[in-house]
């Protein structure tokens, strides 16, 4: 009679433990086709850097450039809630000019939400991003949602790339993030 009671008990945890699975599995299921209606509040201000002429010092790394959406802006080094409140941040691990450039940025409740239109980027808009060093121009090709805790999106592999990568409302443990390969 143990024996039948143990199986039982057995079946029960296992059937737990694959519907606890399924889940958390579905809580990871996004729906990129919808993408844009799940990552920024309407009531954003689009702004835009216009004082070129004297911007290069060693914290400015450059200006992104995204006519789509409107968006001039200027990039500082570092990715600290600082510098993200005026700038657009270069994530300090990742390549500045050639390989993976990885840039972050707010899209809402802030003063200069420079990404709060990045989800209506589309395969084929062009990001253009000036620095010291040259202009570069990048085609998108990815849009994707990643946990805060998965920066394997900003791992190296030879493509030079910039990944843009935003907050995604009402999601606090996952971000939006924009892929364009250079052209």
């Amino acid at each position: 009679m143990k024996k039948i009671y143990k199986k039982i008990l057995l079946l029960m945890a296992a059937i737990l433990l694959f519907f606890s699975g399924m889940y958390l599995w579905s809580n990871h299921n996004y729906d990129l086709e919808n993408i844009e209606n799940i990552v920024t509040d309407k009531d954003y201000i689009n702004v835009t850097y216009e004082k070129e002429e004297n911007i290069w010092n060693d914290d400015v790394l450059g200006i992104l450039y995204i006519e789509k959406i409107g968006l001039n802006a200027t990039v500082k080094e570092g990715s600290t809630t600082n510098i993200l409140k005026e700038y657009i941040g270069h994530i300090e691990e990742t390549s500045k000019y050639d390989g993976n450039i990885g840039l972050a940025a707010h899209n809402r409740q802030n003063k200069y939400s420079y990404f709060a239109r990045i989800n209506e980027l589309e395969k084929g808009d062009i990001i253009t991003y000036k620095t010291k060093f040259g202009t570069k121009d990048y085609k998108v090709y990815k849009k994707s949602v990643i946990l805060e805790t998965d920066w394997s999106i900003l791992n190296e592999d030879g493509i030079n790339k910039i990944t843009l990568i935003t907050c995604i409302a009402g999601k606090r443990n996952q971000r939006l993030c924009v892929q364009a390969i250079e052209i």
